[in-house]
Formats: C-alpha cells, structure tokens, sequence
C-alpha cells in the first residue's frame, strides 16, 4: 500500500473538526516555508546548518569545502560524510555551542533570519486561515517552528490566545537558568512565567461530551523565536537540547500541559509541513501516540514519502497524503467555507 493522493482526503471531516474545535493542527517547518514565491520566509533546517557550519568553521565544512573530483570511493565516502554533518542542524549547533562559540551565536543567527526587522516575514495563508477558523471556535495549535507566524495572524484577527513554550535552558534575569521549564503566557498579558506540566492552565470547560476550550492555546514545542523581546527567546535546537526534551518527554515530568494532554486524547491531529524521516520528530510522534489511549486515527500531509515511511507512520493511527501545501490549503479552506455558516 502506498500514501493516499489528495483526492482520497476527507476534507469534509476534517473541516467540521476545525469548525467544532476537534482536530489540533500540528505545524512543522514547511507550514511556515510556503507558498514558493514568497520573498520572506523562514530558512529551512538544512540552510541553517549549513550558514553555521561555514560561520563557525565546523571541520567537515573543509571537507566539502576543498573537495575534487575523484574516482577514489574513501574519498566520495568522506565527502558525502561531511555533507551530511554540515547540513545535520542539530550537530552543527552542538560545535557551535560547545566547540569554536557559545549559545548566544545561535541565538543572533535565529534572530536574524526570523526576527528581522529590515525583512520582515509575513504569515501566509495557512496561518492566516486557521487564525479564522480561531474567530468562530476556539482552538489548539501545536508547532515545532520558532517562528512568530502563527502568532501574528491570530493577532491580525483578534484572536485571544494562551502561549505555551517550551524552555529546555532558559537564562533569566537576574536567576539561575531554569532548566527543562515551561513558560506561560496567558492571553492579554506580556510576561511569560515558569510552570510545570502538572499545573492545569488551559481555560477550558468540562460537561459529558468531554474537554472543550473557552479560548485558544498556541504550544510551542521547540521553542520560540520573536519580534519583541530578547529574553523571551528560547529554543530546542542542539543535539543536548534534544535529548534533554524527549528525555523529559518520557519522563513522569512531560513538558507537555497534563490539560492539553487531555485535548489530545479525544482529538484528530492533522500534520502539516514535516519531514517524516526527521528521527526526533518520530520520537515525539511515539511520544505523543502513547499519550492517546483511544485510536483515533490522525493525518499527514506529505511531499514525498516512500513506502515504509507511510507504514511507520500507519502503526501510529496516522494517514498520510502525498501531497504539497500549496495544492492543500486552498482546498481545506473551500471545504471550511462550506462548512462554516457565519459570514466573513
């Protein structure tokens, strides 16, 4: 069996999720990377390594660097070894942090390809629309992406909204680092303050039909990158990093909100924008499935995706579309108009 075309898709379903609040889009890089001919756009992961690789003088960069031609299959090996360590994020960021610089090099690096104020990027129609749908009925959105995006659309339309953010290392002023905290932002409010898991903070409403949302929550997962302040910034983007996060994830200490845990449960996640071979993203995958006592089957939308793929993916109740954002959104927003009655 192989991924399912788009015409296989159940838009109609899906669209009734959004408008009710039962599906939580969950945003990967590529949700924010289209469409193609936008000036202003976040740069890939692969782009980001490979800037920093040549910045701080990561050691394979010289074997890509000063590579020939060669029929010698050892020398092909090193070259290909090396590419693939430049354009590994994850693994550059760790040289940079604890082999030529330090954190805060990332740190201007994030900033000025995502907060930059000459160039600034605009949310597209993807943020746009589900900012909308955030209008009529509120809503949960879970993203891996630094960026703002997200944000600024809900705030184009008027949407209050919880912010969650991860903080795995997180200096603040005048303290100690927090380590493997969670920040808060309520809705209306412009300080993010340290919780954990365990407290309950979402403003929700629970009768027999389950957990329902009295306002919208937007969780960010790896971080966040924004417009205003530096202190606020925070990111999940070493190798230690990471480890840091699934090791907590795992943990009886999950850095995910024990109430959005329960959104999760009884909801459809629709997956937008990732690269299904990402290790760290089938990790939180597993994470995340394990979480879901019921089998509610969840989707993907996905560019390219062989087989085995679509099978990892099949054993954790999610359905996979081969398919590009720009053919998708369009048609999820006709289907939401269809569905939704009010005016806009």
């Amino acid at each position: 069996m192989m991924a399912e075309d788009l015409d296989e898709f159940p838009f109609d379903w899906i669209a009734d999720d959004l408008q009710e609040g039962n599906c939580i889009p969950f945003l990967g890089a590529g949700a924010s990377a289209f469409p193609k001919d936008i000036n202003a756009k976040p740069p890939s992961a692969r782009e980001l390594a490979l800037e920093l690789a040549r910045e701080s003088r990561f050691p394979p960069y010289f074997v890509v660097r000063d590579a020939t031609s060669t029929d010698d299959p050892a020398a092909h090996e090193r070259f290909l070894r090396a590419q693939l360590d430049c354009e590994n994020l994850m693994l550059v960021s760790s040289w940079v942090e604890h082999g030529t610089g330090d954190r805060n090099r990332i740190i201007r690096k994030l900033r000025a390809r995502l907060a930059d104020a000459q160039n600034p990027m605009p949310y597209n129609s993807l943020h746009d629309l589900l900012a909308r749908i955030a209008q009529q009925k509120p809503m949960a959105v879970i993203t891996t992406n630094y960026d703002d995006l997200i944000e600024l659309a809900l705030s184009k339309h008027e949407v209050p909204f919880d912010l969650f953010v991860i903080a795995i290392e997180r200096p603040a002023a005048g303290e100690a680092r927090v380590q493997g905290a969670m920040l808060f932002k309520p809705a209306g409010q412009n300080e993010f303050k340290p919780v954990t898991g365990e407290q309950e903070l979402l403003d929700v409403e629970i009768d027999a039909e389950g957990v329902r949302l009295r306002r919208t929550v937007l969780f960010k997962i790896h971080g966040h990158i924004g417009r205003g302040r530096r202190t606020d910034d925070t990111f999940v983007i070493t190798e230690e990093d990471y480890v840091s996060f699934l090791g907590r994830m795992s943990s009886g200490n999950s850095v995910i909100p024990a109430d959005l845990v329960n959104l999760m449960q009884s909801r459809t996640l629709l997956f937008l924008g990732y690269g299904l071979r990402d290790w760290n993203f089938r990790v939180l995958l597993d994470r995340l499935s394990r979480m879901r006592p019921q089998a509610i089957k969840s989707y993907a939308i996905a560019y390219d995706i062989d087989d085995a793929e679509r099978q990892l993916w099949d054993k954790r109740d999610v359905k996979v579309f081969r398919a590009d954002l720009n053919e998708f959104v369009p048609l999820l927003e006709k289907a939401w108009r269809q569905t939704s009655t009010p005016p806009r």
